[in-house]
């Protein structure tokens, strides 16, 4: 009945954070080098390590067959080689990460086991030295931190910045023209029929709709609420515009189904205030201007970088 409308953009959706992932490494033997980047390999293992950080973000599942896992490499490569610029390139910068949050990090690491024993045995199925553990916490809370500092921060607007936008950009803050309907629908066209005559002879549509209608909405009265263009199926959006508050419809051919709907209120097109949208729209121009730097970040580093992608068949023992 309804159209799937596409969700507004959201900084969530942009790659700003670093996961630190952690808690489950599994342990891949495979140390062959698949890439250099300005000579940091990057190997097999990692190609595997990454496709499991990836895999519950875009499928939400933690497991997937192997034929899946092949699908994800080309990315989890990009995302390394991206990952291995940014780090280097916050090394060059002179930046470091928190030694209070590296600390706390390996603490919350070891408390999630009983002993030192326990521990141990952790990190040795997980194939990595507690100063490999050391070294990846570091790494991820750098690029956090290089990420804060040259993606985040900048991208930060003043209120003075969003009512600037606002101002020149009324039309984009309108509450489009909208109706509250109710709505009656059955597949089959003689009960339909029956229905509208019931209505014509002044029977309640509310009632009617509750005892008769075969949508979900006939719990509410088959009251749908307020829709606005864009939102409900063509068929039924073109007459319930022009109807007039109070008045119902005829009989609707949708699909496979008869509808009549009934209109209860209106509401012109409205221009929403600068407090209405202030938040909403600080998140979005926030997270366009995050990803167009973030962006601009990676391709700059990419130009002025040596990428090697090596053959798994021939790619070089890792060193």
């Amino acid at each position: 009945m309804f159209r799937t409308l596409r969700k507004p953009f959201s900084i969530n959706k942009v790659c700003l954070i670093v996961i630190v992932f952690l808690f489950y490494l599994p342990s891949y033997a495979d140390e062959t080098v698949v890439a250099r980047v300005n000579g940091a390999a990057i190997t097999s293992r990692d190609i595997e390590e990454e496709i499991d950080r990836l895999i519950p973000r875009i499928t939400f599942h933690r497991n997937v067959s192997e034929e899946k896992r092949k699908n994800f490499r080309g990315r989890a490569l990009e995302e390394l080689i991206n990952r291995e610029l940014q780090y280097q390139d916050a090394i060059t910068e002179g930046l470091k990460a928190d030694e209070e949050q590296v600390k706390n990090q390996m603490e919350q690491f070891k408390n999630r086991y009983k002993s030192r024993e326990g521990y141990e045995e952790a990190l040795k199925k997980m194939g990595i030295t507690e100063n490999e553990l050391r070294a990846r916490i570091e790494k991820d809370l750098l690029l956090k931190t290089a990420i804060s500092k040259i993606v985040i921060q900048p991208a930060q607007m003043s209120e003075e910045a969003l009512k600037e936008y606002y101002d020149k950009n009324p039309n984009k803050f309108k509450k489009p023209e909208s109706v509250r309907l109710r709505l009656i629908s059955t597949k089959d066209e003689e009960k339909a029929k029956e229905i509208l005559n019931r209505i014509k002879a002044g029977e309640d549509f509310t009632e009617l709709a509750s005892k008769m209608s075969e949508d979900v909405y006939r719990i509410k009265g088959g009251d749908i609420g307020y829709i606005h263009k864009g939102r409900i199926i063509p068929e039924i959006e073109d007459v319930a515009f022009k109807l007039e508050v109070g008045q119902v419809s005829n009989l609707i051919k949708a699909g496979e189904n008869w509808s009549i709907v009934k209109v209860e209120d209106k509401k012109p097109e409205q221009q929403m205030s600068f407090e209405e949208i202030k938040e909403r729209l600080k998140k979005e121009l926030e997270a366009r201007r995050a990803k167009e730097i973030m962006d601009k970040w990676i391709s700059d580093l990419r130009a002025k970088a040596k990428i090697e992608i090596l053959p798994i068949e021939t790619g070089a023992p890792a060193k």
